[in-house]
């Protein structure tokens, strides 16, 4: 049987015996939502850095919490681009991830908005204020009145998401609002209230990361090596090629250049030096370990987890640290 195979594989040089055609890549199925951070996968993918870096990537677009709780916890999704806040909680409900990539930090991006008369911090006491509770922006307000001598409990909470959350302040519903882009500008152009504060004032409070399933890090390593390669090749082809980078995005996200442009200013993108202070070295730990500690005395302290783990349980640094 074996001389009768080789005899005819100079007939059957793809299909027959013995054949070396490699089997197709099973892709990294990643999920996102509609964040301009998240734009250098999308360059990425249009530029073909995924593929130079030998991994196909599937980029999902799942907006609903629930639904992209189900689908990482299910395994539909490999990976999601959230903040590192937003892992915690996924971890303390039984889903094992682990957080392998810095995507962008919150420079402005983020904050609160306020009437006029809410002057300082600090006049927050006693107020309504609209955000959405276990999410970036509960953690942004939590540091935020923690660093001003308050409490959640010292303010009025108003459950609602970010969005709507700006709409209502907008549209002079409630007196405060924890919201993002565009609302914040909206904030002074409805001529009805200021920023009072944002991320720009307290950095590396809201943090986005790409976090995978445990078993995809153990499966997976080549191919997750692969996108970190391809995310750093995506943000550098944003410093030097803005305009173009930015079309990509604002085709990816429905979005004009304008908009496009006014939210590049609210958000640093993490590169290979970023993500190299995000994990820090096996003498000296990355930023992101003591802010998962704070999140988690957060989320502790309001009621979203109900019990800690440690940030070496939820970080994986290796792929960044073997990049270096």
């Amino acid at each position: 049987m074996r001389s009768k195979c080789l005899l005819l594989v100079p007939l059957f040089l793809l299909s027959g015996c013995n054949s070396r055609t490699a089997a197709p890549r099973t892709p990294i199925k990643l999920g996102l939502v509609t964040w301009i951070g998240y734009g250098p996968f999308y360059v990425a993918q249009e530029k073909g850095f995924f593929r130079e870096n030998n991994v196909d990537v599937d980029l999902q677009r799942i907006e609903g919490e629930v639904e992209r709780r189900a689908a990482i916890a299910s395994g539909q999704l490999d990976g999601i681009a959230l903040t590192l806040d937003a892992m915690v909680v996924l971890r303390n409900k039984g889903i094992p991830l682990k957080t392998i990539m810095a995507i962008d930090s919150s420079n402005g991006g983020d904050g609160i908005v306020a009437i006029n008369s809410i002057e300082a911090v600090t006049d927050l006491r006693g107020k309504q204020i609209a955000f959405p509770t276990g999410e970036p922006s509960h953690f942004l307000l939590y540091t935020i009145l923690q660093k001003n001598g308050l409490k959640i409990s010292d303010v009025k909470p108003v459950p609602m998401d970010a969005d709507q959350a700006g709409a209502a302040f907008a549209s002079g519903k409630i007196d405060a609002a924890v919201t993002w882009e565009p609302w914040l500008s909206r904030a002074k152009e409805v001529g009805r209230g200021h920023v009072l504060a944002t991320s720009k004032q307290f950095p590396g409070t809201i943090e986005d990361v790409l976090f995978v399933r445990d078993e995809v890090v153990e499966k997976r390593s080549a191919a997750l090596t692969g996108i970190i390669k391809a995310w750093y090749k995506a943000v550098e082809f944003v410093k030097s090629n803005p305009d173009e980078a930015k079309a990509i995005m604002g085709k990816a996200f429905n979005l004009g250049p304008d908009k496009i442009s006014a939210l590049f200013g609210g958000i640093r993108y993490e590169d290979k030096s970023g993500n190299e202070a995000a994990f820090g070295t096996s003498v000296s730990e990355g930023f992101l370990f003591p802010l998962y500690n704070e999140i988690e005395s957060a989320w502790v302290s309001e009621r979203v987890i109900t019990k800690r783990d440690k940030p070496t349980d939820g970080i994986s640094p290796i792929f960044v640290r073997q990049l270096e």
